[in-house]
């Protein structure tokens, strides 16, 4: 019922865009980062943070608290969701075209089928549909309600202070997408004086797999094997034992080798 609706709500959402006065897209031009530049786009206030644990395209969890002075796309997605996969190569091609002015796009896959929980099916869905960008898991809807999101596909810009600015629901209005992409990637941002983390500030713990590595139910060489973790992935840690790191590993726990993870903190502002 959710995708039905898509059409509808798009275009209604496309109709506010308009009405919003989003500028006509141009060829793409680097930022302004001299004259104070502030886009006429409404600014509907900080956004929720994201808790996700298990990322893919990424060896960084990311946090957006660590990505002030960036625009970042999140885009509410799942892999066998057509809508989704029809707006997917708009959104790889802004990350292609943007990412060195300072785009971030964040794929948040909440599933809807009993397939979608496993993140061996969103691996190969990823190349499969050409998407190079940072997806994250969040099968138990956490960013989903936290966003208090209803459809898939639904994209937000928020802008480089970490605001809400433009919302678009469904397909289409990728004119009117990209031109709000461009605006606030010409805001100027100065960073505040306390937004550097302190040396006791609280960091995110997480590993990186070196290889292909084994996910088993438990602690122990024995356990059964579940999954696994690939290069270019980042899980937060959980906790440790006897050498081994749990994980969140799709609706549950999954345990993995110290000895074929690399293990790095992050710093959180």
């Amino acid at each position: 019922m959710k995708r039905l609706l898509i059409g509808i709500t798009a275009f209604l959402a496309a109709a506010v865009a308009l009405a919003q006065g989003n500028p006509t897209p141009t060829q793409p031009a680097a930022p302004d980062t001299q004259s104070g530049y502030v886009s006429n786009m409404p600014d509907f206030g900080p956004v929720p943070e994201f808790a996700n644990e298990s990322w893919l395209n990424t060896d960084v969890p990311l946090r957006l608290s660590n990505l002030r002075g960036k625009v970042v796309l999140l885009d509410m997605w799942t892999f066998e969701c057509i809508n989704c996969i029809h707006i997917t190569p708009y959104v790889e091609s802004w990350y292609t075209k943007y990412a060195d002015q300072g785009l971030v796009v964040i794929g948040n896959h909440y599933p809807e089928f009993s397939a979608e929980h496993d993140i061996a099916n969103i691996r190969k869905a990823l190349p499969d549909l050409g998407i190079t960008y940072a997806v994250t898991q969040d099968n138990d809807g956490a960013t989903w309600a936290a966003w208090a999101n209803h459809y898939w596909p639904t994209i937000y810009l928020i802008d480089k202070q970490g605001h809400l600015r433009y919302t678009h629901i469904g397909e289409g209005g990728y004119d009117s997408s990209e031109a709000a992409i461009q605006d606030l990637l010409k805001e100027t941002y100065t960073a505040p004086a306390e937004a550097s983390a302190a040396p006791d500030a609280p960091k995110l713990h997480y590993l990186n797999p070196t290889t292909s590595v084994n996910v088993r139910a438990s602690a122990g060489i024995d356990s059964n094997v579940i999954g696994s973790i690939e290069p270019g992935e980042s899980f937060v840690i959980r906790s440790e034992e006897n050498g081994w790191y749990r994980i969140g590993y799709n609706d549950g726990d999954g345990f993995v080798s110290g000895d074929l993870v690399t293990v790095k903190d992050e710093p959180t502002i």
